[in-house]
Protein backbone atom coordinates (compact mmCIF):
# COMPACT_ATOMS: atom_id res chain seq x y z
CA UNK A 1 0.00 0.00 0.00
CA UNK A 2 2.80 2.43 0.87
CA UNK A 3 4.54 1.66 -2.41
CA UNK A 4 1.36 2.51 -4.32
CA UNK A 5 0.92 5.82 -2.49
CA UNK A 6 4.53 6.74 -3.22
CA UNK A 7 4.06 5.87 -6.90
CA UNK A 8 0.89 7.97 -7.12
CA UNK A 9 2.61 10.91 -5.41
CA UNK A 10 5.55 10.59 -7.80
CA UNK A 11 3.11 10.58 -10.73
CA UNK A 12 1.45 13.73 -9.39
CA UNK A 13 4.70 15.60 -8.85
CA UNK A 14 6.12 14.41 -12.17
CA UNK A 15 3.05 15.81 -13.91
CA UNK A 16 3.40 19.06 -11.96
CA UNK A 17 7.04 19.33 -12.99
CA UNK A 18 6.18 19.01 -16.65
CA UNK A 19 3.26 21.40 -16.22
CA UNK A 20 5.74 23.98 -14.95
CA UNK A 21 8.21 23.11 -17.71
CA UNK A 22 5.53 23.64 -20.37
CA UNK A 23 4.46 26.93 -18.72
CA UNK A 24 0.94 25.76 -17.97
CA UNK A 25 -1.14 28.37 -16.18
CA UNK A 26 -1.07 28.09 -12.41
CA UNK A 27 -4.73 27.22 -12.18
CA UNK A 28 -4.12 24.18 -14.42
CA UNK A 29 -1.27 22.69 -12.35
CA UNK A 30 -3.47 20.96 -9.73
CA UNK A 31 -5.73 19.40 -12.40
CA UNK A 32 -2.59 18.22 -14.22
CA UNK A 33 -1.34 16.65 -10.99
CA UNK A 34 -4.69 14.91 -10.55
CA UNK A 35 -4.39 13.68 -14.14
CA UNK A 36 -1.02 12.12 -13.30
CA UNK A 37 -2.61 10.36 -10.34
CA UNK A 38 -5.55 9.17 -12.45
CA UNK A 39 -3.32 7.90 -15.27
CA UNK A 40 -0.85 6.08 -13.07
CA UNK A 41 -3.55 4.79 -10.74
CA UNK A 42 -5.47 3.40 -13.68
CA UNK A 43 -2.30 1.74 -14.95
CA UNK A 44 -1.55 0.17 -11.56
CA UNK A 45 -5.11 -1.05 -11.09
CA UNK A 46 -5.43 -2.54 -14.57
CA UNK A 47 -1.94 -4.08 -14.37
CA UNK A 48 -3.02 -5.75 -11.13
CA UNK A 49 -6.29 -6.98 -12.66
CA UNK A 50 -5.16 -7.96 -16.16
CA UNK A 51 -1.36 -8.19 -16.08
CA UNK A 52 0.78 -7.56 -19.13
CA UNK A 53 1.80 -4.24 -20.59
CA UNK A 54 -0.39 -3.30 -23.54
CA UNK A 55 -3.90 -3.49 -22.04
CA UNK A 56 -3.06 -1.62 -18.81
CA UNK A 57 -1.27 1.08 -20.78
CA UNK A 58 -4.16 1.31 -23.25
CA UNK A 59 -6.69 1.73 -20.43
CA UNK A 60 -4.50 4.29 -18.66
CA UNK A 61 -4.02 6.24 -21.90
CA UNK A 62 -7.77 6.10 -22.55
CA UNK A 63 -8.77 7.41 -19.14
CA UNK A 64 -6.00 10.01 -19.15
CA UNK A 65 -7.18 11.38 -22.49
CA UNK A 66 -10.81 11.25 -21.37
CA UNK A 67 -9.82 13.28 -18.30
CA UNK A 68 -7.93 15.75 -20.53
CA UNK A 69 -10.99 16.16 -22.75
CA UNK A 70 -13.18 16.82 -19.71
CA UNK A 71 -10.69 19.43 -18.45
CA UNK A 72 -10.58 21.03 -21.89
CA UNK A 73 -14.36 21.48 -21.85
CA UNK A 74 -14.35 22.67 -18.24
CA UNK A 75 -11.61 25.28 -18.71
CA UNK A 76 -12.40 26.02 -22.39
CA UNK A 77 -8.82 25.27 -23.35
CA UNK A 78 -7.12 22.78 -25.68
CA UNK A 79 -6.85 19.22 -24.36
CA UNK A 80 -3.26 18.62 -25.52
CA UNK A 81 -1.46 20.34 -22.61
CA UNK A 82 -3.66 18.50 -20.13
CA UNK A 83 -3.05 15.16 -21.81
CA UNK A 84 0.71 15.55 -22.13
CA UNK A 85 1.24 16.60 -18.54
CA UNK A 86 -1.14 13.92 -17.24
CA UNK A 87 0.40 11.15 -19.34
CA UNK A 88 4.00 11.82 -18.29
CA UNK A 89 4.00 8.99 -15.68
CA UNK A 90 3.01 6.53 -18.41
CA UNK A 91 5.89 7.24 -20.80
CA UNK A 92 8.38 4.33 -20.96
CA UNK A 93 11.59 6.16 -20.10
CA UNK A 94 13.39 3.38 -18.25
CA UNK A 95 12.72 0.65 -20.80
CA UNK A 96 13.86 2.94 -23.62
CA UNK A 97 17.05 3.73 -21.69
CA UNK A 98 17.78 0.06 -21.05
CA UNK A 99 17.10 -0.75 -24.71
CA UNK A 100 19.58 1.88 -25.88
CA UNK A 101 22.12 0.73 -23.28
CA UNK A 102 21.81 -2.86 -24.50
CA UNK A 103 22.31 -1.72 -28.09
CA UNK A 104 25.46 0.18 -27.14
CA UNK A 105 26.73 -2.86 -25.23
CA UNK A 106 25.91 -5.04 -28.28
CA UNK A 107 23.56 -7.25 -26.25
CA UNK A 108 20.93 -7.68 -28.94
CA UNK A 109 18.74 -10.18 -27.06
CA UNK A 110 18.22 -7.72 -24.17
CA UNK A 111 17.83 -4.86 -26.65
CA UNK A 112 15.07 -6.77 -28.43
CA UNK A 113 13.30 -7.53 -25.18
CA UNK A 114 13.45 -3.95 -23.93
CA UNK A 115 12.57 -2.63 -27.38
CA UNK A 116 9.47 -4.83 -27.53
CA UNK A 117 8.39 -3.62 -24.09
CA UNK A 118 8.96 0.02 -25.07
CA UNK A 119 6.91 -0.40 -28.25
CA UNK A 120 4.06 -2.04 -26.31
CA UNK A 121 3.98 0.89 -23.88
CA UNK A 122 4.02 3.44 -26.71
CA UNK A 123 1.35 1.64 -28.73
CA UNK A 124 -0.85 1.25 -25.66
CA UNK A 125 -0.71 4.97 -24.87
CA UNK A 126 -1.35 5.91 -28.50
CA UNK A 127 -4.23 3.45 -28.92
CA UNK A 128 -5.91 4.53 -25.69
CA UNK A 129 -5.56 8.16 -26.64
CA UNK A 130 -6.90 7.53 -30.16
CA UNK A 131 -9.95 5.65 -28.88
CA UNK A 132 -10.82 8.33 -26.33
CA UNK A 133 -10.24 11.13 -28.83
CA UNK A 134 -12.42 9.40 -31.44
CA UNK A 135 -15.26 8.86 -28.98
CA UNK A 136 -15.11 12.50 -27.82
CA UNK A 137 -15.01 13.74 -31.42
CA UNK A 138 -17.99 11.54 -32.29
CA UNK A 139 -19.89 12.89 -29.30
CA UNK A 140 -19.14 16.49 -30.35
CA UNK A 141 -20.41 15.77 -33.88
CA UNK A 142 -23.60 14.21 -32.53
CA UNK A 143 -24.18 17.22 -30.28
CA UNK A 144 -23.66 19.49 -33.30
CA UNK A 145 -26.22 17.54 -35.31
CA UNK A 146 -28.75 17.80 -32.49
CA UNK A 147 -28.29 21.57 -32.33
CA UNK A 148 -28.90 22.03 -36.06
CA UNK A 149 -32.29 20.30 -35.95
Amino acid sequence: MTKTVIQLAAGAFGSAGYALLFHLRRRYILPAMLGGIIGWGCYLLSAYCFGGIFLPTLLAGFFTDLYAEILARTFRAPSTPFFITSAIPLFPGSTLYYCMDAIVRNDLSKAGSYGRTTILYALGIAAGMAIAWSLCDFQRKLAGLRRTR
